[in-house]
């Protein structure tokens, strides 16, 4: 074997291309082979990524129900809770039983509370025929002087009775035959069970006041109407017609003088709840009273407008005035009938 002889220490080293060259050499198979490496390294790892892709992943198991560890006491948590339902729904079944049982028990107890009260009542009057029959007992055994005593008396009274003069009431009727009134009139309306006084000479006033603007509307036109103020619980609506002569025979009034006159008038109450009652109105110092006791006989006529709610007030109320020698006029109108009257009317008759 060749062996490369060692300079000795005093002897220079020498350079050489040889020592260069396998230098050289081996550096370059170093990275020849780091490439190589690197190479198949690579294309290894490609190829496991490739394959990563390409094959499908397993799918992971849903976890069941019966796998969560609480799941038994959920169970029993939920049977029990069955039970307590079942026990609550026989339980407000006995309540409902209960309540019914209770309601009966309260019938049969006010029913044997009445009957209690009945034999009470029954007890109460057997002792009371006692007590009568005990009565008549002792009055049995009176002794006949006390009856003979006791008739004296009786027979005493009665012939007191006989001899004391009889109260007499005198009652005065008027004849059936009535004539028409001539004199002034007082007006009432009775309906609805009361009765309430009409004040026709106020209305009638505040008329005659309004004449002079009426009849200067007369002039161009035919009728007018107007209302008056209230009075009391009503109001008037009156017409005042101007008469025709033979010249008037177009539609438009003429310009000459002419006449004219009230032609009807009608009651509008403006109050639902008005008048007295049959008790109040006789009663002293009510407002029909106060009405009628000055009137004069011989001068004023009361007279009624009657619905036939109210006859039965009517009745009454004429008798009293009968008693103190009035006239009344009754005037009977149908139900929804309003108050009125008019020039071609007829007058009130009076009895």
């Amino acid at each position: 074997m060749f062996r490369r002889r060692r300079p000795l220490k005093d002897e220079a080293i020498h350079f050489s291309f040889d020592s260069f060259l396998d230098l050289v050499t081996n550096v370059v198979g170093i990275i020849i082979r780091l490439i190589l490496v690197t190479w198949i390294g690579a294309r290894s790892y490609h190829a496991t990524m490739t394959w990563m892709e390409v094959e499908p992943i397993a799918p992971k198991t849903a976890p069941k129900v019966t796998d969560d560890p609480l799941h038994a006491r959920m169970e029993q948590a939920s049977r029990d809770l069955d039970d307590a339902k079942t026990r609550l729904l026989d339980q407000l079944k006995m309540a409902g039983e209960l309540d019914v049982s209770a309601q009966l028990t309260e019938t049969q107890l006010a029913s044997l509370m009445r009957r209690r009260e009945q034999l009470e009542a029954e007890r109460a009057h057997l002792q009371a025929k006692g007590v009568l029959r005990d009565g008549k007992l002792v009055q049995a055994n009176l002794s006949v002087e006390d009856v003979r005593k006791r008739s004296r008396k009786l027979l005493d009274e009665i012939k007191q009775l006989e001899s004391a003069p009889s109260k007499k009431k005198e009652l005065k009727y008027h004849a059936p035959v009535s004539q028409a009134v001539r004199s002034e009139e007082l007006f009432f309306e009775c309906k609805a069970g009361r009765v309430t006084y009409i004040d026709l000479p106020s209305f009638l006033a505040e008329y005659k006041s309004s004449l002079e603007e009426i009849s200067g509307e007369l002039k161009t036109k035919w009728r007018v109407e107007r209302v008056t103020a209230p009075v009391g619980p009503y109001r008037l609506r009156y017409l005042v017609e101007r008469e025709r002569s033979p010249l008037d025979a177009g539609t438009t009034p003429g310009s000459g003088s002419f006449r004219y006159g009230l032609g009807a008038w009608e009651v509008e109450p403006i109050s639902v709840n008005r008048g007295e009652t049959v008790e109040q109105a006789l009663r002293e110092k009510s407002e029909f009273r106060s009405l009628v006791d000055p009137l004069d006989p011989r001068l004023t006529v009361v007279t009624f407008w009657v619905y036939p709610d109210s006859f039965e007030l009517f009745r009454k109320l004429r008798d009293h005035l009968y008693e103190r020698g009035h006239d009344v006029a009754g005037r009977p109108l149908p139900m929804g009938t309003p108050i009125a009257a008019s020039k071609h009317g007829s007058a009130s008759r009076g009895q």
